[in-house]
């Protein structure tokens, strides 16, 4: 039989052994939901005179999570913000999400970014890695060194245990950050078993008074994976796991949303629909432009002298494309805002898009060439009415943003607007080793456009 209160002592030992403050990942998944509790649960028995140092726990909002999932998220992070001010423990719950220039759709709509697939898995490294990364080496500037606490368990899976093994020090439970210095990660529960984890949770009162019966709902079908709360681009894809992003185009088939809609939700089909037409347009030549943003030589031969003209570039055995050409863009941005249309009428909470992505939108298009002057000019008249509340909503935002008005150099000035939190210089001072994305030229996206 397990025994849970050595493992939550292990967490009260390595909580008074020094000042550095702790970083808990939260996905919402069971294992995370596990460590949360039992950090929790040391906290709350250590006398208050004790309870020193700040807990400060992360959850990953890549914007693109299953309404229902990311809904459920929100609530639970609520919930445990309020029991730690009642309880009176130095534990906070941040949702961290990516810059508004690293946005899934401000990519791919805007930019015209192709689908992610196995080759060019872009999203992750924006949408999770880069907010977490971004927030630790902002602790690690103030307080020298910080501590990660993650739900990771060796009995995930061979490349779990093997990555757990990698960076041990000295057989323990502590282990250096792959990639950012003065970051060790702790592991408290990579020990237990899958039913050690259920058996803690059933048997065990949450302490911000949540059953865990959604989360059991979560795990009913055999083939639901946990997606871990990742801090580097070795984790799987999270388009098999109902805690990953529904327009997820690295699996060859969305999982997540299919169980959902089986299980009561049918008004997810559209989004299902979607992903999928998404994945289709990714490798359709005729919605993706001949060549790609730093090919201008290429494309100037071409229109002068043929297509013909021009070598045909070939990567992994495919010709290399350019980005979504606009009409695709434009195609994508009124059908994913119709789906959002749809879904409000019955949960006015849901937001598949924000207005501030929108105008991001509108300015990435003008930088393009594209001669639009706002989302009404694209919307088909049986969709006006949405559309016009929409762009009553982007009126506040187009305030902020007046300054990026002007056709020249607008995408410059974007790109330092939407770009103000760089983490830059944080990478410099902390001392991180820079790395950067693995771009498949296949799809001829270049991480720093010019």
């Amino acid at each position: 039989m397990v025994d849970y209160s050595a493992i939550i002592e292990d967490l009260k030992r390595q909580y008074l052994a020094d000042s550095r403050p702790w970083v808990v990942g939260f996905s919402g998944g069971k294992d995370s939901t596990c460590t949360l509790q039992m950090v929790y649960q040391m906290l709350c028995a250590l006398p208050k005179n004790e309870r020193t140092k700040q807990v400060y726990v992360l959850s990953s909002d890549t914007l693109v999570e299953a309404p229902v999932v990311g809904m459920r998220q929100r609530k639970i992070c609520k919930m445990v913000n309020q029991a730690a001010e009642k309880d009176d423990i130095p534990l906070i719950v941040e949702m961290l999400g990516p810059q508004i220039s690293d946005t899934f759709w401000v990519n791919v709509i805007g930019r015209g970014y192709p689908a992610p697939n196995r080759w060019f898995r872009w999203c992750t490294d924006r949408l999770k890695i880069k907010p977490m990364n971004s927030y630790i080496l902002k602790n690690i500037k103030e307080n020298g060194e910080v501590l990660i606490i993650l739900g990771a368990r060796k009995s995930e899976s061979a490349s779990r245990s093997q990555t757990l093994a990698k960076h041990e020090i000295d057989n323990t439970k502590m282990r250096k950050h792959a990639n950012i210095r003065g970051a060790f990660v702790y592991t408290p529960i990579e020990d237990l078993e899958e039913s050690d984890v259920w058996n803690y949770l059933d048997t065990t009162q949450s302490p911000w008074g949540d059953d865990n019966a959604s989360l059991h709902a979560m795990y009913q079908r055999k083939d639901d994976e946990e997606v871990s709360f990742i801090i580097d681009d070795a984790s799987p894809p999270s388009g098999h796991s109902r805690f990953g992003c529904w327009v997820c185009t690295v699996v060859e088939e969305d999982k997540a949303l299919k169980s959902l809609i089986e299980d009561g939700h049918p008004e997810y089909e559209p989004l299902l629909k979607f992903r999928n037409d998404l994945k289709s347009m990714r490798d359709d030549p005729e919605c993706r432009e001949k060549f790609r943003k730093n090919q201008r030589v290429d494309r100037f031969i071409a229109e002068y002298n043929g297509p013909d003209s021009v070598i045909k570039q070939v990567h992994r055995g495919f010709e290399v494309m350019g980005p979504f050409t606009l009409k695709v863009r434009h195609e994508l941005l009124i059908n994913l805002l119709s789906i959002q249309d749809q879904l409000q009428q019955t949960n006015p909470e849901i937001q598949l898009i924000s207005p501030e992505e929108i105008k991001a939108i509108e300015l990435l298009w003008m930088y393009d060439g594209d001669t639009i002057e706002s989302i009404s000019d694209i919307s088909p008249k049986s969709k006006s009415d949405s559309i016009d509340a929409l762009v009553s909503r982007l009126l506040k935002v187009e305030e902020d943003m007046s300054d990026l008005s002007k056709r020249i150099g607008v995408y410059k000035k974007l790109e330092q607007v939407i770009m103000e939190y760089s983490m830059n210089s944080l990478v410099s001072e902390a001392g991180v080793e820079e790395g950067s994305l693995m771009i498949d030229e296949r799809y001829g996206v270049d991480y720093n456009e010019d």
